[in-house]
């Protein structure tokens, strides 16, 4: 180790002076045994299992598969045999270390080329510059662990409102549970017994599947230039990370907006997504509604639902990659009377406004955070210069939403259909997350 003469605070040294990465541990599938323990692999969890491998904190980054991905648990767990994990931290912030190996291309340095495989032994001589007091370390990594955990309440948040919607349309829409039995019901060939004054539709009669668009690779820019927009792949609405940009021009004016509805019927098909910017690849198609007959949540929550799920899975064809374009064909649904939706319309908007607002604050957030990092970890920024109030990022949505859930309490008490949904898990554990923001 040496004193860095840019930086008389950081040293220069090897990956392996601060860490001691080992190959993970071989455990297939049918062999986790469904404990607390969460099995990571080089894509991140993969399963759980009832012994562990690595004590907390846990960081791996992919061997083979997703190599060189840096991953972190904050508990006990099994590190895979697709992973490197550090088996020891010498004299080093773990957190300060997983930020650190964020800012490295690791993936340069696997060998093989059919099945591209990281070695520890390649990555241990790599030089790298890094603070010499642990107390700087832990400040720097301190800051960037605060804006994730920031994203991770907003994630958190999302995916509690979302299960709360989607509980709602079940109760009505599925289970009729809203609908009055001593008007009747009526036998339907694909429903079975459904509301006598409700309808059996076809979806296409209601909205418009719009193809994207398919500019071609070699128009891709992984940076963006003058008069780009994103491009959205099916892959971006996973885990993929790098986005790429076209010139709009290419688009042909296929554009999503954050509050348009996407769903994907080619290759990973049925993922619905809202809260998007840019253009899209023609494996996708955005869902405009034709009518007032129904509303944007039914949709996003229709869309969603086992049913019509079942119908894309059923409908795609192909091996290596999956095509459901010819599904929409099939896709049938019941359609309530007037009152029902517009009901279910005042419930789901300000739900899916404030999706839309925390998916906002996720992309500014995430920003920040990948902004800082590179600077941080380079020590071009030094981050007690850095004074910003991260609680006020998330305080307005916190108090919007916690304004909205009150202000429907008695609605959703006296709504016949939610009488049996409060006593749900679901509204449960919704209730149980939120008061923690209010004590």
């Amino acid at each position: 180790m040496s004193l860095n003469s840019k930086n008389s605070n950081w040293i220069t040294c090897t990956l392996g002076d601060i860490v001691t990465f080992k190959r993970g541990y071989d455990l297939p599938k049918d062999k986790m045994n469904k404990g607390k323990y969460p099995v990571v692999g080089s894509n991140g969890i993969i399963g759980y299992h009832d012994e562990f491998t690595t004590e907390s904190p846990g960081i791996t980054i992919g061997r083979s598969g997703n190599v060189g991905n840096p991953f972190i648990v904050k508990e006990d767990s099994w590190s895979h045999n697709t992973t490197l994990f550090v088996e020891k931290f010498k004299n080093v912030d773990p957190y300060f270390v997983y930020y650190y190996l964020k800012t490295i291309d690791l993936k340069q340095f696997a060998g093989g080329s059919a099945v591209p495989t990281l070695n520890r032994n390649h990555i241990h001589p790599i030089d790298i510059i890094i603070p010499s007091d642990i107390n700087e370390q832990k400040k720097i990594s301190t800051l960037l662990l605060t804006i994730d955990e920031k994203i991770g309440v907003c994630e958190s948040i999302n995916n509690h409102l979302d299960n709360l919607l989607m509980s709602i349309f079940n109760s009505w829409f599925i289970n009729f549970e809203v609908y009055d039995k001593s008007n009747g019901m009526k036998f339907d060939e694909s429903f079975g017994d459904v509301p006598r004054l409700w309808a059996v539709e076809m979806l296409e009669d209601y909205v418009d599947f719009v193809t994207g668009v398919e500019p071609g690779s070699k128009n891709y820019h992984e940076k963006p230039e003058i008069n780009d927009i994103p491009f959205i792949r099916v892959g971006d609405l996973g885990s993929r990370t790098n986005t790429v940009f076209i010139d709009k021009s290419l688009s042909k004016n296929k554009i999503l907006s954050p509050d348009d509805i996407v769903l994907s019927l080619d290759a990973t098909v049925g993922i619905v997504k809202m809260g998007l910017n840019g253009a899209y690849s023609t494996g996708m198609r955005k869902l405009l509604i034709k009518n007032d007959d129904i509303n944007k949540p039914f949709l996003y929550c229709l869309v969603k639902s086992k049913r019509i799920q079942r119908i894309i899975e059923t409908f795609a064809t192909g091996t290596t990659i999956l095509h459901a374009g010819k599904s929409i064909k099939h896709m049938n649904f019941v359609l309530s009377d007037k009152q029902t939706m517009n009901q279910f319309g005042k419930i789901g908007n300000p739900i899916l406004s404030i999706i839309l607002s925390n998916l906002k604050e996720i992309e500014k957030l995430t920003n920040m955070r990948d902004m800082l990092l590179p600077k941080l970890m380079s020590g071009e920024i030094n981050v007690s210069e850095i004074n910003y109030d991260l609680k006020r990022i998330i305080r307005k949505f916190i108090l919007t939403l916690l304004n909205y859930l009150y202000e429907n309490k008695n609605y959703f008490k006296n709504t016949k259909s939610n009488e049996t949904l409060l006593k749900s898990r679901t509204i449960h554990k919704i209730d149980k997350y939120f008061t923690k923001f209010i004590r």
